[in-house]
């Protein structure tokens, strides 16, 4: 088949000052990785770097393209993951992934805990704040985020707050920085976990991820952190005070496994997640899960270094990169009758 990569890749020779800025983009060799993945499973490949004029360059490429494999992030405002399958949709051009609808909704963490909460799916209770000054009822600590940022753009270690003057300048901080509202969330004391999605009619859970908290500084606080994921889980720190911050299969009795594997999966049907994503959960203080983030689409970095969560799912399951790309393929194929 005729597959379209759409993408978001970072500039060459990113500044230290921005990288946090392009920390959703995908690097160059990855998405040349998934290029040759795809390749590998008997299709031939165009890769398309998103840019505004993607409604025209998709239209002019419509007869000559099977299929659309997207992994771009858009161009920007609260809608950006779905510009692709948006327009996807106008144009009757099948793809790969969630729809225009789940994009826009599990991008704002808002409204996807809104439907995980309709839905009896436990999540940490939240407040978004505008302007910082709003009255709130939430328990300390909260944790503060940006509303419509992934891969931890704006969520630094102070994010993690114990009073009201912390909460309203962390706030304030976001809302001028990232021009958006902030999102404060009751933060939870258990383990943290990352669980990766398959298919669609009847999606398939990966090896449970497990990240890890113990090799954090003792100022850093046990959260995945913009710190903890970019500098304490990069393979250059990995690599000089040999640790691992990301463990799978994770160590779970069958009963935890269950609950985490049962939550997740019908946090995927809910959403109508299609073809692959990945979930975010935490334990609270009695140990039950509950939904922290859903990740579509997700990171899918191949070198295992990187401690990309998905493939290192993939890998525990004894996938290869290859046949985890395929088997994502292969949802998109089949859900489209093509």
């Amino acid at each position: 088949m005729r597959i379209a990569i759409t993408c978001s890749i970072k500039p060459e020779n990113v500044r230290e000052e921005e990288k946090e800025k392009y920390a959703e983009f995908d690097s160059k060799e990855t998405i040349d990785d998934l290029s040759e993945a795809i390749k590998s499973n008997a299709h031939e490949v165009e890769i398309i770097d998103v840019r505004e004029d993607i409604k025209d360059v998709l239209m002019s490429k419509k007869d000559n393209i099977d299929l659309v494999f997207n992994v771009a992030e858009g161009i920007e405002g609260e809608e950006r993951e779905a510009l692709v399958p948006g327009v996807c949709e106008e144009l009757g051009i099948p793809f790969s992934g969630a729809g225009f609808k789940t994009s826009v909704i599990v991008l704002n963490k808002a409204k996807a805990k809104d439907v995980l909460m309709k839905n009896d799916i436990k999540t940490p209770r939240y407040k978004v704040f505008e302007t910082g000054n709003e009255a709130f009822d939430l328990r300390f600590p909260i944790l503060i985020k940006p509303l419509i940022e992934g891969s931890s753009r704006g969520v630094f270690n102070e994010n993690l707050v114990s009073n009201v003057e912390d909460l309203r300048r962390i706030v304030r901080k976001i809302i001028e920085e990232y021009k958006q509202p902030a999102i404060g969330e009751e933060f939870l004391s258990g383990r943290e976990f990352t669980v990766s999605v398959i298919g669609y009619k009847n999606p398939i859970v990966l090896p449970i991820v497990e990240i890890k908290f113990d090799h954090l500084p003792p100022d850093i606080n046990p959260m995945d952190s913009y710190e903890a994921k970019w500098i304490y889980d990069s393979p250059e720190y990995n690599e000089k005070h040999n640790v691992d911050p990301v463990q799978c299969p994770a160590i779970l009795d069958d009963r935890l496994r269950q609950e985490i594997e049962d939550i997740v999966l019908q946090t995927y049907k809910v959403l109508d997640c299609k073809d692959w994503a990945r979930i975010d959960v935490r334990l609270d203080k009695e140990g039950v899960p509950n939904i922290l983030e859903v990740n579509t689409p997700p990171g899918f970095m191949k070198d295992p270094k990187e401690n990309s969560r998905l493939p290192k799912a993939a890998y525990a399951n004894g996938w290869s990169y290859e046949k985890l790309i395929g088997e994502v393929l292969k949802s998109a194929i089949g859900r489209w009758n093509l």
